[in-house]
């Protein structure tokens, strides 16, 4: 453990690379599948079957296996574009890597908890909207992605507890998180042990936060609700 000390500043310094990649990754996992419910309620033909594929095909694949598809695919595809048009060629970042793998796969759970959400409201509130006049716009922007974020919190608190454990995966391509960091510290000390518990602490402090915040925003969509 002492040979571990000196380098506490190090690996709680992966915090923020943590922090960010899980913020990031959440948001386009957010993004995608409120997209994707919202599509669905259009009654457009092609959503249900388009939606439903892209659900089934993400929620079969392993985070490990997108991640390494991304990564090196990217880094292919960058490389062939770069070649045609006489470019150098571009390595792609590890956290851009990561933030688009983990992203695109968790929209689809998160396609999961906002369909469920959105089964959940009244359909009357949204007809009493459609009879105030306001513009399919406005009932979508006012009323159906208020109303399904509120009802989505523990859902997505949830999707983001495992997002933010998934992002320790991120160290197989080189992006120095907390476990990234963790693993180098222990090679060089020959103290795993006492890295890796520095690792742990780090992940239950995030999560504790994560929980505070939830109950936070419950209660305050609560009180909203009784007012």
């Amino acid at each position: 453990m002492h040979a571990t000390l000196p380098f506490l500043p190090y690996i709680v310094g992966g915090l923020a690379v943590t922090i960010l990649a899980s913020l990031v990754t959440f948001a386009c996992a957010v993004a995608i599948g409120l997209a994707a419910t919202l599509w669905m309620t259009t009654g457009h033909p092609a959503a249900g079957p388009i939606v439903r594929a892209y659900v089934a095909i993400f929620r079969s694949l392993p985070e490990l296996l997108c991640i390494f598809l991304v990564y090196y695919g990217c880094e292919i595809a960058l490389q062939k574009a770069a070649v045609s048009f006489g470019f150098r060629p571009i390595p792609i970042s590890p956290f851009l890597a990561v933030t688009v793998a983990i992203g695109v796969q968790f929209g689809a759970y998160s396609v999961q908890i906002f369909s469920d959400a959105h089964r959940s409201i009244n359909p009357g509130l949204f007809e009493a909207a459609h009879a105030l006049g306001l513009s399919p716009r406005k009932v979508t922007t006012r009323v159906a992605i208020p109303l399904i974020l509120q009802a989505a919190i523990p859902g997505l608190s949830n999707l983001f507890s495992v997002m933010l454990k998934v992002s320790a995966l991120a160290s197989v391509i080189g992006l120095e998180e907390v476990t990234r960091r963790a693993k180098i510290v222990a090679g060089s000390t020959r103290e795993p042990f006492a890295a890796y518990a520095v690792a742990v602490v780090c992940f239950l402090v995030i999560a504790a936060a994560a929980a505070l915040l939830q109950a936070r925003l419950e209660r305050s969509f609560r009180s909203t609700r009784e007012a």
